[in-house]
């Protein structure tokens, strides 16, 4: 029935209401109708609603993110009498602008189970629309990636079952030129279908370039076709750069039974619309062929599915029945090159994926029973993340129908070989080689899929496990129950950042839902000698461990009903009810036996702990004992003995703290803190002996006072006294959340407190302070003075210690001023002065002054310095050492053995080693695991060196027979990362005495390398008989290396026998060849200081020598410096004759040299010398 003309002659009586108040009435009733749930339709300025031409100046729709499209200047000509004839009858539809900003999000709809035949709808009235046109249309950048301006000019007719509409679409902005033409009409009664579609666009244009084709080359494509539409042909073409790329026909054909079939047969080369690296899975031809039909009850039926490339080749069919699932499929592929080469798969995403081969295989008919199979084998995979030599999934089950609705089942075996995570640390925990199977059913209609069994497997790992997911269509309910194993966790060290060792197994059961939150569980995970490379750790861990939970979560809150852990002699569990309106948890530990973590750990100790109330009022309470607890710090082990108690009371109020008591007891140590409502807190500490920690310093030690809570923090006013002149008060401001505050530090202590926390060293003294801090806890907020005097300083690893130290340092504005000196208890003294930055990179300006310093290592050196050092620049790293030290009276023994007998034994482990003894080690340094000596690590960038020691003369090396004088100069560059020593201390006057044989020496040096050992390189020769023989000795001072030659070439014992006899070695008598041994014992340092050596010392002389000559006389020499450039040389023989030698240096090169002896002879001669 045709209801329109109806209608509108019924609406006639309200035109006049509508003309006079469009706006009211009309608008308001289109606003409402065609909004909706997520869509706000608003129009403005709308006239003539009811004319032959309405107009609205603009129309917006939005949806939750605002307004997504709008049109301005919409206008509407159309014919009103044309209704009375049943005709909608539009001269022109049109809008002078529509801006798309973005597309707007669509809504869910289900399709329709059933299928339908095609035809045009066949509407009460017939519809005409002249003209349907935008001038100018606006596609935001979110549409399509880019910007972009368009016109529409189209028009559609649809009456008595016939339709047809034009359209065209331009591009009109500044880019590439783009168009698109349709042509399309129908007709219900002849099935007369046409179709005519032209698309097309320049280089650049936003389809190839949306569509990511290399170049973006220009593209048509062309579908033309004009028949009746059961047997209809339409011809595909596409073409890119004139070139075709696609080319064929889709064919619409009828069948009996009202069936529609289909023909498609599309091939061409499409290498060139993917990347250049996809050419070989495409290669120069892709065809795609699909022939079946649709029946009129919904049965799809395709019969041929063929798909073929260079690297492609699928084959199959298949019958879906209306409902949807699958009747049969026979579905065969396999992607690969022929040469077995790998191929680039042409997949979406940025990570590229290659492999070697891929073969598909499904296959089911339910005529012939309900099993189904299906295999897909993957070769040599490669892609970001992952490779695998192969990844296989075998695939069995049954699809069957029982009730009416349809069941699947299925098991599925997966296994892959050679499979490498990119990530090192997955590689590692999952192995090579990876097995398992997950057996599924589903139902159809069900809410829910059951995985009764689920298995994975690799080379010492493993998991079992059922599952049910239920809820998928509504809340989501995952339960079910696991098993997993790990017989080796250092599979997981990668993963776990640390060292990991042992075996571990877990078991999970229960429930819960990922979307709400809820779950029921309960699990347990067991250990068998889990270490963590953390000594304390693994050595509780060693044996067997458990972890239990059982716990669940629902509306009203958590309750956990157990957690436990237990561990060797531990044993903790935690149990009660977590909720937003009252918690009730209680934890309980029990320790009693701490030695179970090895080292020095040793006592037992247990506790209870309690937490009641809401979040926003809440109670606290902890109480333990410990019994004669020790943890390996001598000082702390100390203060631990006999029975300690601690309690503590906390009441937490809208995330803040009150602490109500807190208490800690024991024989050594007593101390207590009580609070009030009115957050004012009395404190008091006392330590029995404060001797426990300092030995000097017997008697008591005690701390008390108040700190009373404001708006700001608390208000200090504390003091702290004990033995020794220890009194000190720290008075003002603490913030309330402890970064900081407004604080007076003063009084008087003793600098051997600090002890406790220095790697070794010793110190000793009274120091007085009287600080301020103002700010942040940083040196940079200090202010004031803090001074040393009479102090002592000591260093296991110098010959000496400082004494009488004297040292002021004055804070202001983030830098400390210093000053003050020290005497060395070897002789000497040493000044500081500068200033010191107290914020990093701690910049410095410092001196430090030797004078008359005299250091020494009693096996190696001696030598008294003068000089001054100087540090400047950051101490963080960067900064610069340098100065000048003079050196004199140095003494160099070359030791008569190595120093290395103090060396530790190799291998050496200590058991049950005490902690004082421990301690003792630590402080050295001995401990080699960085704990010791040196503290923390190196800067980050080293400090420079520029540091000259300089030693005109006076710098003896002696033993192993060598009696020898050096001077010159050395210069330290580089950095502490890199000493880069210069220069070189080398021989004044020396000689080399074996055996009463007195060879004077042609070269000797002195120069220092990275670890500051002083290396020497000494030369003596002689000749005999036409030989001449070298005797060298090179190496560290601590254990230098002799080697004899000779020119001609002879063994070295021959050559020692030439230097020490003249003859060699086989003419010697018995008694000479023991005088060789004695010499060879000498020169490896074997023979001590000699006779003659002891002489010279006990008279205190820089030189004594006994020589004998050519006739058998003998000589005696004796030489001494009076000043520290002039040396005087006494020489007497055995005739009585003695003679006076003066050297006076000058400078460095030039030198006055006077002699005169008893025979009355003098002379005097002016020399210069310069080392090349």
């Amino acid at each position: 029935m045709r209801i329109w003309p109806a209608l509108a002659l019924c609406s006639l009586p309200l035109a006049a209401v509508a003309q006079e108040d469009d706006r009211g009435y009309l608008t308001a009733l289109l606003e409402d109708n065609l909004s909706g749930a997520g869509r706000a339709v608003v129009i403005t300025g709308f006239e003539g609603a009811l004319s032959s031409r309405a107009t609205i100046e603009r129309l917006t729709i939005a949806d939750e993110d605002g307004i997504w499209i709008t049109l301005d200047g919409v206008v509407l000509d159309w014919s009103r009498s044309a209704l009375l004839r049943g005709v909608v009858e539009v001269a022109e539809l049109s809008a002078r602008e529509i801006v798309l900003v973005r597309v707007p999000e669509a809504g869910e709809s289900a399709p329709s189970p059933e299928a339908g035949g095609f035809a045009l709808p066949d509407l009460p009235v017939s519809i005409s629309i002249g003209r349907l046109a935008a001038d100018r249309i606006v596609l935001g950048e979110a549409v399509l990636g880019e910007a972009l301006e368009g016109r529409l000019e189209a028009s559609a007719e649809l009456a008595g079952g016939e339709g047809r509409t034009a359209l065209v679409l331009e591009r009109t902005d500044q880019g590439p030129a783009g168009r698109l033409a349709l042509t399309a009409a129908y007709a219900n009664e002849t099935g007369q279908f046409l179709l005519d579609l032209l698309a097309e666009e320049e280089a650049g244009g936003i389809a190839v370039t949306k569509l990511g084709i290399p170049g973006a080359p220009e593209a048509r494509l062309a579908v033309q076709g004009d028949g009746p539409i059961a047997d209809f042909v339409a011809t595909v073409g596409l073409q890119t750069d004139g070139q075709e790329r696609l080319a064929g026909t889709v064919e619409l054909l009828g069948a009996e039974g009202g069936a529609q079939g289909f023909d498609v047969d599309l091939a061409g080369d499409l290498a060139p619309l993917w990347m250049p690296e996809y050419a070989d899975f495409f290669g120069d031809r892709i065809a795609l062929k699909a022939v079946g039909e649709r029946s009129a009850e919904g049965v799809l039926r395709l019969r041929t599915l063929a798909m073929d490339a260079q690297a492609l080749d699928l084959a199959g069919e298949a019958t879906l029945g209306a409902d949807g699932l699958p009747l049969a499929f026979d579905l065969q592929g396999r992607i690969g090159l022929a040469d077995g080469t790998p191929v680039l798969l042409p997949l979406s995403g940025a990570d590229r994926t290659r492999v070697r081969s891929v073969d598909l295989s499904l296959a089911y008919d339910r005529a012939a029973g309900e099993g189904w199979t299906g295999d897909v084998v993957i070769a040599g995979l490669d892609r970001a993340g992952l490779a695998a030599d192969r990844l296989a999934l075998r695939g069995s089950g049954r699809i069957w129908q029982r009730d009416g609705a349809a069941h699947l089942g299925a098991t599925l075996d997966f296994a892959g070989e050679g499979v490498v995570p990119e990530d090192a640390g997955v590689a590692a925990a999952l192995g090579r080689d990876v097995t398992g199977q997950v057996v599924l059913s589903w139902r159809q209609g069900g809410d829910g899929l059951r995985l009764p069994r689920i298995v994975l497997e690799g080379a010492d790992y493993g998991l079992t496990g059922r599952a049910v997911i239920e809820g998928l269509q509504s809340a989501l309910t995952v339960s079910g129950a696991g098993e997993a194993r790990m017989e080796d966790l250092s599979r997981l060290s990668a993963l776990a950042g640390r060292p990991l060792a042992g075996a571990a197994a877990l078991t999970v059961s229960g429930s819960g839902s990922p979307l709400s939150g809820a779950f029921d569980i309960e699990a347990a995970l067991t250990g068998t000698d889990v270490a963590i490379a953390q000594a304390e750790v693994d050595g509780l861990l060693r044996g067997q461990s458990r972890i239990d939970l059982s716990a669940a979560r629902t509306e009203t809150g958590t309750e956990l009903r157990e957690l436990s852990v237990t561990a060797q002699s531990l044993r903790a569990e935690a149990r009660g009810t977590i909720s937003s309106g009252a918690s009730d948890v209680t934890a309980r530990l029990d320790f009693s036996d701490l030695s179970a973590m090895g080292g020095a750990y040793r006592g037992a100790l247990d506790g209870t702990l309690r937490y009641q109330g809401a979040a926003e009022g809440a109670r606290v309470t902890l109480e333990g004992t410990g019994r004669d607890l020790a943890i390996g710090q001598a000082e702390a082990d100390r203060l631990l003995r006999g029975q300690t108690v601690l309690a503590v009371d906390l009441s937490l109020a809208d995330g803040a703290g009150v602490l109500n008591r807190a208490e800690l007891r024991n024989p050594q140590v007593q101390a207590s803190v009580t609070g009030d409502a009115a957050r004012r807190l009395e404190l008091s500490a006392r330590l029995a002996d404060l001797a426990l920690l300092l030995p000097e310093f017997p008697g008591a030690l005690t701390i008390g006072g108040t700190a009373t809570g404001g708006a700001q923090g608390y208000d200090l006013n504390l003091r702290g006294q004990g033995p020794g002149g220890i009194d000190a008060r720290v008075t003002g401001l603490l913030r309330g959340d402890g970064s900081g505050g407004d604080l007076r530090i003063a009084g008087a202590a003793q600098a051997g407190l600090a002890n406790a926390f220095l790697p070794g060293q010793l110190i000793s003294g009274p120091v007085r302070f009287d600080l301020g801090l103002r700010g942040p806890f940083a040196l940079s907020s200090l202010s004031g003075r803090v001074g040393l005097s009479g102090g002592r300083i000591a260093d296991p690893n110098l010959f000496f210690a400082l004494e009488d130290v004297t040292v002021t340092a004055d804070l202001a504005n983030s830098r400390a001023q210093i000053s003050g000196g020290a005497a060395l208890t070897s002789g000497g003294r040493l000044d500081l002065g500068g200033s010191l930055g107290l914020a990093a990179p701690f910049p410095a300006d410092l001196r430090v002054g030797l004078r008359g310093a005299v250091l020494r290592d009693p096996q190696l050196f001696q030598t008294t310095a003068n000089g001054e050092i100087t540090l400047r620049g950051p101490m963080a790293g960067g900064g610069q050492v340098a100065g000048q030290i003079t050196l004199s009276g140095t003494e160099i023994q070359i030791p008569s053995t190595g120093l290395g007998g103090a060396a530790d034994i190799a291998g050496l482990r200590h058991v049950n080693e005490p902690a004082d003894v421990r301690a003792t080690r630590a402080r050295a340094g001995m401990l080699n695991d960085g704990s010791g000596g040196g503290g923390g690590g190196g800067a980050a960038r080293p400090i420079g060196i520029d540091l000259l020691i300089s030693a005109p003369s006076q710098i003896y090396v002696r033993g192993r027979g060598l009696d020898a004088e050096l001077g010159g100069a050395l210069r330290l560059g580089g950095t502490t990362a890199a000493v880069v020593p210069s220069g070189a201390f080398n021989l004044i006057r020396g000689r080399l005495d074996i055996l009463g044989k007195r060879l004077d020496l042609s070269e000797a040096t002195l120069t220092l390398e990275g670890d500051f050992v002083p290396m020497v390189a000494v030369a003596a020769s002689n000749e005999s008989d036409g030989v001449t023989s070298f005797i060298r000795i090179d190496g560290p001072a601590t254990e230098p290396v002799v080697s004899f030659r000779s020119s001609p070439e002879l063994p070295e014992e021959e050559v020692l026998s030439r230097l020490l006899f003249g003859r060699g070695i086989e003419t010697l008598s018995a008694l000479q060849a023991a005088q060789l041994a004695n010499a060879v014992a000498t020169l490896a340092g074997r023979g001590g200081v000699g006779i003659v050596g002891r002489l010279r010392q006990g008279f205190g002389l820089d030189d004594l020598d006994v020589q004998t000559g050519a006739n058998g006389g003998a000589t005696l020499r004796a030489g001494k410096y009076l000043t520290e450039n002039l040396y005087s040389e006494v020489e007497v023989d055995d005739q009585g004759q003695s003679q006076i030698n003066l050297n006076l240096d000058l400078s460095d090169s030039v030198t006055v040299r006077g002699s005169t002896g008893s025979a009355g002879g003098a002379g005097l001669g002016i020399f210069f010398e310069k080392d090349y």
